[in-house]
């Protein structure tokens, strides 16, 4: 039936300035695309088909899932305003990363002026564990950076 996570979509009010956040972050681009098509407008109910794209893939996995960062046109997309859904409210409140060191990829970042929503972070339990940090791109989606730790040692 469902073989893999694809991509996953994230609607920028400023294209650019989304990829360059994710880039920041080792995503590296795989294409950047515009598009004005009504078969888009049909296959997605939207009001226009009229937008840009651009595909960024972490690593060199082929099958790695896509983040697809568009900007819609005509509407253009629109910043609601509102805050993303809180963390312990229902539907989808972030995405992962992983990396070999979570406390790097916050000193650099935020030496750069990236603002983070926590600090590196760790939470163990008996199987082993994680260290995380948590931060908005431009438009307020949230990224978890994810360290994976070993368990702690018997005895």
């Amino acid at each position: 039936m469902l073989n893999r996570l694809f991509h996953i979509a994230i609607n920028s009010t400023d294209l650019d300035r989304s990829v360059a956040f994710y880039q920041r972050l080792g995503f590296q681009a795989l294409q950047d695309r515009s598009v004005r098509n009504d078969m888009v407008k049909e296959a997605f109910a939207v009001p226009s088909g009229d937008l840009r794209f651009v595909h960024l893939r972490l690593g060199e996995d082929d099958n790695a899932t896509i983040l697809d960062i568009v900007q819609w046109f005509h509407p253009d997309t629109e910043d609601t305003g509102t805050e993303p859904v809180a963390q312990h409210q229902r539907g989808l409140t972030r995405f992962s990363v992983l990396t070999d060191d979570t406390q790097a990829v916050y000193d650099e970042l935020a030496a750069e002026g990236v603002e983070f929503i926590t600090k590196p972070t760790v939470v163990m339990t008996p199987e082993g564990g994680w260290k995380v940090a948590l931060v908005k791109d431009p438009d307020g989606v949230v990224v978890q950076v994810t360290e994976l730790l070993a368990a702690p040692a018997a005895g």
